[in-house]
């Protein structure tokens, strides 16, 4: 009996000692939640990464019993180096929308790899130019209308996903991404680019062995001085499919909003659509399809919030060749509409301005 108490004390002495062998700027957490991984070392984590997690729930007003629950958290040797949290609709990511990053974001100078897709991000706070060991970054489907002057200081960038954006330019310092293999710009209102943009050292036209272009910039505004590393390049018309990214999209540079569907074919198995004309518009716009074979085609328009508002075409089929489809707004407030169009090989979405 003595023996198995001395046991338990001596046990219980070590425990403690272990415990408290924690720096003074991390705390030890005895249980973690199962979205969170530890690749090296205990469970000793930074202060200073909790309460940038905390301050990220606090002014989005996120619901979380702990900094820990947000996403799902990869952390090494007590730094968080992982933090997936876009806005999926499942557990991988947030729980709700991000509309806002907080200013201490700069504390996360150990992260690689950040998942900011499908939120409401409309810019970058400047300390975001502190995350100096971030390889990985994705903000997609966002409403970022500028990144700032701060994205050209993350010099071990190595992907970049700036897709799905309102993007009206980018800074002179995307230039000083000297490690950056991976550049995707497409579906943003980008009318032109820096003068230093062809010096970057990327494969402007080239796939990796998945299939996934180096380089993207499909379905801009880029109709005039166009760079000469982009002329006669199909990644100048090049996009993803909006949700999965699992295809090539032909997506043509936004020039003339009169134009129906272009006759170059990289993809033939591909559904066309046409740019809304005229757009904004009042109360009708127009958009212009080529079906390339019978299928079914899935038409819903949204609101800017993603409230579906109408159904044009419940999953019915479209026989090949030329359609014109016409939308009316109605009642609908003046505002940014979105239609979708789906037909189980692709995901298309035109956005839409309606005004009265």
């Amino acid at each position: 009996m003595m023996k198995n108490i001395l046991t338990l004390m001596i046990f219980i002495f070590f425990s403690r000692t272990l415990f408290a062998q924690c720096d003074s700027a991390y705390t030890y957490y005895p249980a973690l939640p199962l979205n969170v991984t530890i690749l090296s070392g205990d469970t000793c984590l930074s202060d200073n990464d909790m309460v940038v997690l905390d301050s990220l729930i606090s002014i989005n007003d996120l619901t979380y019993g702990s900094p820990l629950e947000l996403g799902t958290q990869t952390w090494f040797n007590g730094r968080l180096r992982f933090l997936v949290s876009g806005n999926y609709g499942n557990s991988s990511g947030v729980n709700d929308t991000i509309y806002s990053l907080p200013d201490n974001i700069g504390n996360w100078d150990n992260i690689a790899s950040l998942y900011l897709e499908w939120n409401r991000l409309s810019e970058l706070p400047g300390s975001f130019s502190h995350l100096s060991d971030l390889m990985t970054l994705y903000l997609n489907n966002n409403v970022l209308q500028d990144t700032g002057d701060s994205i050209g200081n993350l010099g071990n960038l190595y992907f970049l996903d700036l897709g799905y954006n309102e993007l009206i330019t980018i800074p002179e310092s995307i230039c000083d991404l000297e490690s950056l293999n991976y550049l995707w710009l497409f579906n943003n209102n980008l009318e032109s680019l820096p003068a230093c943009f062809c010096n970057m050292d990327l494969d402007w036209s080239g796939n990796d062995n998945g299939g996934y272009p180096y380089f993207a910039i499909g379905a801009n505004d880029l109709c005039e001085n166009i760079p000469g590393c982009l002329i006669d390049n199909d990644h100048f018309e090049l996009s993803l499919d909006q949700f999965y990214y699992s295809f090539p999209v032909y997506a043509p540079q936004n020039c003339d909003n009169t134009t129906t569907v272009s006759e170059k074919d990289l993809f033939p198995y591909q559904l066309n659509i046409s740019s809304p004309y005229p757009n904004p518009f009042n109360p009708r716009t127009t958009m212009d399809l080529f079906v390339p074979y019978d299928r079914r085609i899935d038409i819903r328009v949204y609101d800017i919030l993603g409230n579906e508002i109408d159904v044009i075409s419940n999953n019915e089929i479209y026989d090949m060749g030329q359609h014109s489809l016409i939308w009316s707004a109605g009642d609908h407030p003046s505002g940014v509409f979105f239609i979708k169009f789906a037909d189980g090989i692709d995901v298309r979405i035109r956005k839409m301005i309606f005004m009265k």
